[in-house]
């Protein structure tokens, strides 16, 4: 097998260090895709099957910790983390989230291709896998009160929008009363109340929009309520 038969994604926000590594990558044959963001490191593992996943910590949107974590749970994909963090007890967090190899920068280009090659000729092959991580369901955490999307992006939420969230997926995709969501959140049941509502659906609408760069699930049933249309998971 040659290095070409290998799709390789290497993830950090430093433009210049993406693209040095991304192009020392592609010169020894590898596909590779570079990502500068979480969100877009989440897009391209939805798109195509990957071998290998180089990761930095200090991502703008999200941790890299909970990138292998999130791989490691859905995938069979090779990780090797790659940070300037040395400190042992930051070694052993990246061995606990799920990677294979912890590199320090600035990191041995030599040793970081042997690294890439040898993790990714231990991955079965393709054919032994379903064709995507991802199976469109949304996850709703009761302990940390967050939503998590389809690509596995963290929406953290105020208390009032969790509530919301969580009286409309318990409506299993039925659309939810404007009074009862009014009752249920605690609003006054008059005008003030209703353009409290409004308020919250807004705003979360746009959370949702711009942290994930998805349509929101939340949709309007004219004349009845609101309702999550998207399939999503309570945990």
């Amino acid at each position: 097998m040659d290095n070409s038969e290998f799709n390789i994604i290497v993830v950090d926000d430093d433009a210049d260090l993406l693209e040095s590594i991304t192009h020392y990558i592609a010169d020894d044959g590898f596909y590779v895709i570079g990502a500068c963001c979480a969100r877009d490191f989440y897009r391209y593992l939805g798109n195509e099957p990957f071998d290998v996943a180089v990761i930095d910590i200090g991502l703008p949107d999200q941790s890299g910790y909970e990138l292998a974590d999130y791989v490691r749970r859905r995938t069979d994909l090779r990780i090797i983390i790659l940070t300037a963090h040395s400190e042992i007890g930051e070694r052993v967090k990246g061995y606990d989230s799920g990677a294979d190899l912890y590199l320090v920068k600035p990191v041995n280009m030599e040793e970081l291709m042997a690294a890439i090659a040898s993790l990714a000729k231990r991955r079965p092959p393709y054919n032994q896998h379903p064709s995507s991580m991802f199976d469109g369901t949304w996850h709703l955490c009761l302990s940390t009160r967050r939503l998590i999307s389809p690509t596995g992006l963290d929406i953290t939420l105020t208390g009032k929008e969790f509530d919301l969230v969580l009286l409309l997926a318990k409506g299993d995709g039925k659309p939810v009363e404007r009074r009862q969501l009014i009752s249920s959140l605690h609003y006054p049941e008059n005008e003030f109340g209703g353009r409290a509502l409004n308020e919250l659906l807004y705003k979360l609408r746009k959370k949702i929009i711009a942290q994930t760069g998805t349509e929101c699930p939340i949709h309007t049933q004219h004349c009845v309520g609101y309702c999550f249309t998207g399939s999503i998971s309570i945990r």
